[in-house]
């Protein structure tokens, strides 16, 4: 009969090295995947605000067509009352100021709006937005409102009236759906070298008068502008509701930058 063996007292296993260099490539591997996740999450994130930026841009122009459909929210919307909007001529008299007389054209009030916004800093800023239209519905008993079945649309606002805030509280009153986009508007240099103005003795473009980006100021009327269009940029930013004051010292690079033409 054999006798049974006696386990050895030295059993296999690893060295403190080997496991701690199998701790390294582990922790190698999931902060490769961390970064990995962290840079598709961004990617995501940025395609998402293109595509709202791009939504934007439809309704944007039809709004600088049609400026008379551009809110010009009040300090009052900083507390949440979303019935103290105005519309823009409305909240901006200089905008049209023989209203109940003789109406100032789209055109013309859509130029007293952006013509001296010939650089960053005299830039005029609006917001764009999707918003849920919320409206009285009689599928509940009294008056309820159908949060979850209606529809939303585009808004395009100004808020002068707020220190050129749009304000989380403004947004909450107004239904606001996501992101607001913030959006830079100056004069195109697709007008450099253009004359611009209309000479007083001859009523034709002033040959002595040539548009320089930058630092030219059109007319202030716009019968006073020798062109049958008005030529902008808009530049679209998220808008994070940090205070205007505090955002236009940053040095954020728009995610869309766009070319728009305002017709007569």
């Amino acid at each position: 009969m054999t006798p049974a063996r006696n386990p050895s007292p030295l059993r296999p296993g690893f060295s403190l090295v080997e496991v701690t260099l199998a701790i390294g490539i582990v922790g190698v591997a999931i902060l490769s995947l961390v970064g990995i996740l962290g840079s598709t999450f961004q990617q995501v994130d940025d395609i998402m605000q293109t595509n709202r930026a791009l939504s934007g841009v439809t309704r944007l122009v039809a709004a600088l067509d049609s400026p008379r459909s551009i809110i010009y929210h009040q300090t009052g919307d900083t507390i949440g009352l979303a019935a103290n909007s105005q519309y823009i001529q409305q909240g901006i008299a200089s905008l049209d100021p023989n209203s109940t007389t003789q109406p100032a054209t789209n055109f013309d009030i859509a130029y007293r709006l952006l013509s001296q916004a010939k650089n960053t800093d005299s830039a005029v800023w609006l917001y764009v937005y999707e918003r849920k239209v919320v409206t009285a519905t009689s599928d509940f008993s009294g008056t309820a409102y159908a949060l979850t079945s209606n529809p939303s649309i585009m808004e395009v606002a100004s808020a002068d009236g707020n220190g050129k805030n749009f304000t989380a509280i403004g947004a909450s009153a107004r239904n606001v759906i996501g992101t607001p986009m913030r959006v830079r508007l100056t004069v195109s240099k697709l007008l450099n070298g253009q004359r611009y103005k209309i000479n007083a003795t001859t009523s034709e473009p002033d040959e002595k008068v040539i548009f320089t980006p930058g630092s030219s100021d059109l007319p202030t009327e716009p019968s006073d502008y020798a062109l049958a269009y008005l030529p902008v940029v808009a530049e679209f930013f998220p808008h994070d509701y940090t205070t205007f004051d505090v955002f236009k010292t940053r040095s954020d690079k728009p995610i869309l930058v766009q070319n728009i033409v305002i017709s007569r």
